[in-house]
């Protein structure tokens, strides 16, 4: 089965953030011996929110929901690197008008 990508763009804000793993052995002494972890030591996580109306927020909710939070998607973050992705929480906000704001979080996933 191909692998589906994400084409919505977010609204203008977008925050990410990024962990470095690393592994670390700590001396009495006060000397940390420190190397990365992995060959994938980065991991990272966007929060995104995606406004309109209901009909037009309703084809990216129902590619959100149609992965399940299991099912990584191709995805081009605000910084433009095109990467795997997964969606396990995303919030919907109803508005007068028939306007919906709908937030997500895509996070980083690495395939084998």
């Amino acid at each position: 089965m191909a692998i589906e990508t994400f084409t919505w763009t977010p609204d203008d804000e977008a925050s990410g953030d990024s962990t470095l793993r690393t592994r670390k052995s700590q001396f009495g002494d006060g000397y940390a011996q420190v190397s990365s972890d992995g060959l994938n030591g980065e991991t990272d996580s966007w929060s995104l929110s995606f406004g309109g109306l209901a009909d037009e927020i309703a084809p990216p909710l129902a590619f959100i929901r149609r992965h399940r939070g299991a099912k990584s998607f191709l995805w081009t973050n605000p910084e433009g690197v095109l990467g795997m992705y997964r969606c396990e929480t995303f919030r919907q906000q109803r508005k007068p008008g028939d306007v919906v704001v709908l937030s997500a979080t895509f996070e980083r996933a690495y395939q084998p």
